[in-house]
Parts: C-alpha cells; sequence; structure tokens
C-alpha cells in the first residue's frame, strides 16, 4: 500500500462543546490507485485530508489515528506529523488554488522553489527548465510567458494546472485532491481530471479525491470510501459498490444523481429530483445505534440501539459496509 490510514478521529473545540468531526475513519490507498472519498457537506472529508497533511485548524485535535505511507509510520496525535512529507511525500490540489499560490510570487519563483526544496543541490537554471517542462506537462499554453506571471493573472483552471504541475515537481507518493474542480465550468473539470490522471500515471502516485460528485468517483475513480457524519459506511470498488450499494446511504446518494439523458418535463415546476430527508447528526451528541439510524428509510428497531460493525458484501474482497441488515442469519 502507498498509505495506509487506520482509526483517525478529530475533535474541534467549539464555544458550544466538542465537536466530533471523524471517528475511526481508516483508508486504503495502492500506488497508482485513485479513491474517491464522498459524502454530503459535513461529513468530514476535508477534515480527513488536512489531518493527513498536518494542516488542521488550531482548535482540531486528532485524538486518535496512524498513517503509513510509503513504509513510514506517522502517529497523527502528534502535531505536524507529518510536516516533512509536505511539498516531497504527500501534495495536495486545493478546491481553490489561490489558497496553494503566494499571491506575491511569480508562478515561476513558486515552482523553482518546490523544486529547491525536492532537490536543495540543484542550480537555478536546472529548475527553471524543469518548472517550465512541468508547466508544458500540464498542457498550460506558452510555459515561459507564465513563469513570469503572477496567480491573479491567470483563469481559475489555468491556476489549477499550476498546482498540478507543483505536484509533478514534487513527486509525492500521495497526492490529495480536495474538490479540484468545483469551481470550474465542466469543460475545464474534464481536462483538470485529465491532468489529475496524467499526473497519477506519470510518477505512480496514489490520489485520495474529495469530492461530493459520484459522476466523478465512477468516471475516474478505483475505489470509492463512503463517509456519513465523521463515519465511513461503505467502501469498496466503484464497479462493486454502484452495482450493489451495500449501505442505504451509498443507494440513497447514488439516487440523488441526476442522469444527463433524464427526461425533464417541459414545465420545470414539475421536475422532481430525489433529495435524502433529514439532516447531519449533531457533532457534538453522537445519537446511539447506527449514525444514519434517523434518515434511513429501511431501518428497524435494532439500529437504534445497535452500533454496528464492518460487514462484507457478497464474495468481493474489500466490499464492506456498516448496515446491520448484513448480518448473516
Amino acid at each position: 500500500m502507498a498509505i495506509s490510514l487506520r482509526d483517525l478521529s478529530v475533535d474541534y473545540t467549539l464555544p458550544q462543546g466538542t465537536a466530533h468531526a471523524l471517528r475511526g475513519v481508516s483508508l486504503d490507498i495502492r500506488k497508482g490507485q485513485m479513491l474517491g472519498l464522498v459524502g454530503e457537506s459535513g461529513s468530514g472529508k476535508s477534515t480527513v485530508a488536512f489531518a493527513l497533511m498536518g494542516l488542521l485548524a488550531n482548535n482540531a485535535r486528532v485524538t486518535s489515528g496512524t498513517a503509513t505511507i510509503e513504509g513510514r509510520s506517522f502517529d497523527l496525535t502528534k502535531r505536524n506529523a507529518t510536516a516533512d512529507l509536505r511539498g516531497r511525500g504527500m501534495a495536495m490540489i486545493f478546491q481553490d488554488p489561490m489558497l496553494s499560490l503566494n499571491p506575491v510570487f511569480t508562478i515561476g519563483t513558486q515552482l523553482c522553489e518546490v523544486l529547491r526544496r525536492r532537490a536543495p543541490g540543484s542550480d537555478r537554471k536546472t529548475r527553471v527548465a524543469m518548472a517550465q517542462d512541468a508547466l508544458a506537462k500540464v498542457k498550460l499554453s506558452n510555459p515561459q510567458r507564465r513563469m513570469n506571471q503572477y496567480p491573479h493573472e491567470l483563469s481559475g483552471g489555468m491556476r489549477q494546472r499550476v498546482v498540478i504541475a507543483m505536484a509533478l515537481l514534487s513527486e509525492p507518493a500521495l497526492l490529495i485532491a480536495d474538490e479540484p474542480t468545483t469551481a470550474l465550468d465542466v469543460t475545464v473539470e474534464a481536462q483538470i481530471m485529465r491532468e489529475i490522471i496524467g499526473l497519477r500515471d506519470r510518477i505512480g502516485c496514489a490520489v485520495l479525491l474529495i469530492t461530493h460528485s459520484l459522476g466523478l468517483v465512477t468516471e475516474y475513480c478505483d475505489a470509492i470510501s463512503v463517509l456519513y457524519a465523521g463515519e465511513k459506511l461503505e467502501s469498496g470498488t466503484v464497479k462493486e459498490v454502484q452495482r450493489q450499494p451495500g449501505h442505504p446511504y451509498t443507494r440513497m446518494l447514488f439516487d440523488c444523481e441526476v442522469p444527463i439523458d433524464c427526461e425533464r418535463h417541459a414545465d420545470a415546476s414539475e421536475n422532481r429530483f430525489t433529495v435524502i430527508a433529514g439532516e447531519l447528526p449533531d457533532p457534538r451528541q453522537r445519537p446511539p445505534g447506527c449514525i444514519f439510524n434517523g434518515r434511513c428509510d429501511v431501518s428497524f428497531e435494532d439500529c437504534a440501539v445497535i452500533d454496528p460493525g464492518d460487514y462484507p458484501i457478497g464474495n468481493h474482497a474489500g466490499h464492506s459496509a456498516r448496515c446491520l441488515r448484513l448480518q448473516t442469519p
């Protein structure tokens, strides 16, 4: 495994009390594999990324969790445990690329800084040439000109390509892409996803794609993990989870997707879309039993009192879900 995350739990200290953002989340991503981490807003997807990168807010605390990255183990309860991997063993593409780019430095300066950190002994001429080559590989037009521009002079899609070029130069074992196409139109979205796939294929890294779009996951990912209210409810290959969702929440998420060829009524007010009724539970006080019980459409009496474990689904290794209905009689 390129990365193995075990038993990650994260709390946030708030004026109203302690919010339990993640509870015992475990993930595995093989080298060259893309794992899609999905779930509605507030499910804890970005918290997983920030905990791995050591970028959690000051009011956050990792209460448990270890990560093994290319054979090295890290205790995530220690602040900045993975700091020395940032820009080397790990890289991240943020939803807003301006969070990754310093507005007062040129693109070239920032790319060369990545190389200076990765290979301190390299000379400036070599770094500039490598930076321009990276921009060309992510299909950014006129790389020499872009080197002298500032982030605000580029479009959102161009800035994302610069960040992908940074990841290419750092050659990480793990690339985390946190909603990398949210602010982009659909044509640029497809281009950016192709560049992320190309980066993965060139350097053979593992990719953690954090998204709310099941469409992106089913098109580009090898495996999927479903988060809800800070807990992992299902995981497996995209093909198997899509064919046979084991958890009601996963099934309902797929039901909420609107196919592009869906028949639409001429009167827009007559169109109906599937939604999941109810709201996420209060993270400060976990309800007893199954975390999804309050919104589940197939729950039964035991669901309100028994916290389910992970149960295998079919004969497919690695496909499991946390649902009492999967218990063998």
